[in-house]
């Protein structure tokens, strides 16, 4: 039961309390601002210019994914660069190797081992990915670029060979085959694993068609290649031709026949490198010159947007100071009232 000397009291301590439950979402709003430097209600505090703010914080979101994108782009770029060069420097020792192993002695075991170890090491570096995805795959990037090589291209080559001569590379019978017979084997019977449907079937696990970066709407750079382009092709070829057939019973100038195949071979590997890389670079310069445009553009939508929904630090930071000082007021007077009653004053 309310006594009448208790109702102006209780009507103060009413009106105390609100006032500090303002003081309190005041001062809660005031921290936000001066936490993150923006007006707490930022609907409230732009009015009309609301939509400015948000058309510009889409463009800054989109100017960021376009730099997220770019700079992964330029990495997978880098990443083939590089695999490139590296399979242009095995191309390179190979054709040393096949030079000098030639008319040497022991040359036919030499090139044989050489041949092997570089087709393990060509997967090798074509097996190269970023972020889990294949760079050598095209547009299959789960997939590895090559199958593995023991398994079935090797196998097919044999099998290739005893077609055509009607027995298997590592027969007897063999040794009676002529460089002529050789290089017309490696030139026309062999043509379709290495170039026709057999290399998808026996060698690939690639699409011809790459993944391409949009870097404007009129414009998609090619920044990447696949082992079906020409240079795979002929590297395994060159290989392959040496490793199959330096271990067959063909005679020593039948295997020199060979060995003049892959090097014609491994030549037109590192020219095909060259104009691959070539291709990607102009991809690389281009992303190159789009960096600097895009970091302009984000740099100046965040000093826009920083203009636009910032508060000034210094009144936020005096404001937070007179609430505090408004709020413990509030909490003494209060704790006065509360306490206040007629049989006080009696």
């Amino acid at each position: 039961m309310d006594f009448p000397g208790n109702i102006p009291s209780r009507l103060l301590l009413q009106a105390s309390r609100y006032s500090t439950l303002q003081s309190q979402s005041r001062l809660e709003k005031a921290h936000v601002e001066a936490t993150t430097g923006r007006h707490s209600d930022i609907g409230l505090a732009l009015g009309g210019q609301t939509g400015s703010s948000l058309h510009m914080r889409l463009e800054l979101s989109a100017a960021e994914i376009s730099m997220t994108g770019l700079k992964q782009a330029a990495a997978k770029a880098d990443i083939t660069q590089t695999s490139l060069t590296a399979l242009n420097s095995l191309a390179d020792r190979f054709r040393s190797t096949l030079v000098a192993a030639r008319n040497g002695e022991n040359g036919r075991s030499i090139a044989t081992t050489a041949a092997a170890s570089s087709m393990n090491a060509m997967q090798d570096v074509l097996s190269a990915s970023y972020d889990g995805q294949f760079l050598f795959s095209g547009l299959n990037v789960e997939a590895p670029p090559l199958k593995p090589y023991q398994e079935g291209p090797r196998i097919a080559i044999a099998a290739a060979f005893e077609a055509e001569f009607g027995f298997p590379p590592d027969d007897a019978a063999a040794t009676s085959l002529t460089k002529a017979e050789i290089s017309s084997f490696i030139e026309d019977s062999l043509d379709d694993l290495f170039y026709g449907s057999g290399w998808e079937a026996e060698w690939s696990n690639a699409t011809s068609a790459t993944p391409s970066y949009r870097l404007s709407p009129n414009q998609n750079l090619g920044l990447s290649t696949s082992t079906n382009a020409e240079f795979s092709r002929k590297m395994a070829q060159s290989l392959s031709i040496v490793d199959v057939l330096g271990e067959s019973k063909i005679s020593t100038g039948a295997f020199e026949a060979a060995v003049d195949a892959a090097l014609a071979k491994v030549s037109e590997t590192q020219i095909a490198i060259g104009r691959e890389q070539a291709r990607i670079g102009v991809g690389q310069a281009a992303l190159k010159d789009a960096e600097p445009l895009l970091i302009e553009k984000k740099n100046s939508l965040t000093s826009s947007i920083q203009a636009l929904e910032s508060v000034d630090s210094y009144e936020v930071a005096t404001r937070v100071t007179l609430l505090m000082t408004q709020l413990e007021s509030s909490y003494a007077l209060t704790a006065r009232i509360g306490r206040m009653s007629l049989l006080t004053y009696i």
